[in-house]
């Protein structure tokens, strides 16, 4: 899927995993974060392995989610933003590993050596990628995500104020 929609996860995952009534120093902040990190990578392989296209463009995508993870970074309260950027680099990192080489040389033509894939959803036989075409199952698997990205927030919101607002 497009970064967007793992960036997207990640607010999802921080809002479920951080209670904001138990988080009381930097080291409660850090574990959240270490665990928030490792399921938004978990995420992000369950979101690659649905069927899916890429309905935004890689630039348009990059671009968007890059000021999404500014504002996210910058707008968490001091003590969740270990947090909330743990994350935001848990969702992302599998396509950093195993992606980020390639696109590199594809677009600036910085020859960087590209290895077998490290995450299995990224490998042909697992990836639930669609090039080319239209899929409603993929419009679908989109909608989706977002609504139950939504429906996390709804329900965590107490705690989503607490980590956003000053």
């Amino acid at each position: 899927m497009n970064i967007f929609f793992h960036v997207a996860t990640a607010v999802g995952v921080t809002a479920t995993l951080t209670d904001t009534n138990r988080i009381g120093s930097g080291k409660d902040s850090f574990k959240t974060g270490l665990l928030s990190m490792f399921c938004s990578c978990i995420v992000h392989g369950i979101l690659d392995y649905l069927p899916h296209t890429y309905p935004l463009s890689p630039k348009l995508d990059v671009a968007i989610s890059l000021i999404i993870i500014f504002i996210l970074v910058w707008k968490a309260n001091k003590q969740y933003r270990i947090i909330v950027s743990l994350a935001i680099l848990g969702s992302i990192l599998p396509d950093l590993i195993d992606l980020l080489p390639s696109i590199l040389e594809k677009y600036i033509g910085l020859s960087l050596p590209v290895y077998d894939k490290v995450f299995p959803w990224h490998r042909t036989e697992y990836s639930g990628s669609i090039f080319g075409k239209s899929d409603v199952v993929s419009d679908i698997n989109h909608i989706l995500v977002l609504i139950i990205i939504c429906i996390v927030c709804w329900c965590r919101r107490t705690d989503l104020k607490q980590i956003f607002y000053k």
